[in-house]
């Protein structure tokens, strides 16, 4: 048993040489950031000031050179092998929500495109799902192994979940949704889990960047936004292969209902008939932003896109505190087949 002391909140709690350190922040009560906890993401990283971790196998790939030349570590995959000194910024927006396991039911399949669906999902009874607006849960069913998706609808006093799912190529799970799937099946489900969610502290405006899927978290967000009342100005960029690739008029509605809602889609193979911004998202805010000094940015969407969304931003003045992000993973059981 080792002693983990965060430098940030003075806090400390006991973890043991057999669980993450992760794990034993969570399992007492510590609402320290993660995301896919499988090591993909690297939502969890935190500063070792003094102490020693390891990892049960290679050092993970989320971990790049300048990481470990500044003692950072992946908090989901390494486990203490002395007490610790560590720094990170506990999230306590998550204080009172509590990760559950319960039934739930499927209430509705919605083919939204060629290779969408929006599940809607129903919990029984008068339960409902406390979870911040950009959160995500796992959907359990016995024939595979837990599934990752984000919440797509705002938090409200509902037992009613909604849920973008994307047809992955070789998915199991995602081939299953789409061709076998009924109304009025069982699932179980675990959650909210995460750490993209709207920091609503703050009155900047903010740049949502969506790629594909990535719209579903966004989409909660800014739902929670309008339910506010928020005045916040809001710029959202929503990019996809080909026109067909938007499975929702959701934007386009908001741009014309909210003077604050400014809505940019971008195509990156676009059609002779295209006129709106063509190439990578993350780069047609960067020709439309020069200076992000002022701005928090949400990205959501395929690693390749958050990754370069994150160094674009910065280098144009972002503060990196200001940069939140969920990247969508397609291995183990992270934040795949979203």
């Amino acid at each position: 048993m080792y002693t983990v002391l965060n430098q940030v909140s003075g806090k400390s709690f006991q973890c043991e040489g057999d669980e993450t350190v992760l794990d034993g922040a969570l399992n007492n009560g510590f609402n320290f950031p993660y995301g896919c906890q499988n090591g993909f993401c690297g939502q969890c990283k935190a500063v070792i000031l003094n102490g020693e971790i390891n990892y049960d196998g290679p050092t993970p790939e989320a971990i790049t050179e300048e990481d470990r030349d500044a003692n950072i570590a992946l908090l989901c995959q390494c486990k203490a092998k002395s007490d610790l000194y560590i720094a990170v910024d506990e999230l306590d927006s998550l204080a009172n929500i509590q990760i559950r396991s319960m039934p739930c039911r499927v209430e509705e399949v919605n083919h939204l495109n060629h290779d969408v669906i929006q599940l809607i999902l129903k919990i029984p009874g008068s339960q409902s799902l406390q979870y911040l607006a950009g959160q995500y849960l796992d959907i359990e069913h016995p024939d595979f192994e837990p599934r990752a998706f984000s919440i797509a609808n705002a938090p409200v006093n509902s037992n009613l979940l909604e849920l973008h799912v994307r047809l992955v190529e070789g998915g199991q799970f995602t081939n299953f949704v789409f061709n076998t799937l009924t109304e009025k099946t069982i699932l179980r489900i675990e959650g909210p889990k995460g750490s993209f969610f709207l920091r609503d502290d703050s009155d900047c405006p903010i740049i949502f960047i969506a790629g594909g899927t990535g719209f579903g978290p966004i989409k909660a967000i800014i739902e929670h936004l309008i339910l506010m009342n928020s005045t916040r100005t809001i710029h959202l960029y929503w990019g996809v292969r080909t026109e067909q690739d938007f499975y929702l008029n959701l934007p386009s509605e908001w741009n014309e209902k909210h003077a604050n809602i400014n809505y940019i889609p971008v195509l990156s193979e676009p059609g002779s008939s295209w006129t709106g911004k063509s190439g990578f998202v993350h780069e047609a805010v960067m020709n439309d932003f020069e200076n992000l000094v002022d701005f928090e940015v949400y990205a959501c969407g395929p690693p390749v896109m958050v990754k370069a969304a994150a160094k674009s931003c910065i280098e144009n003045k972002l503060s990196k505190e200001n940069f939140f992000s969920d990247s969508f993973e397609y291995a183990n059981v992270s934040v795949s087949d979203d």
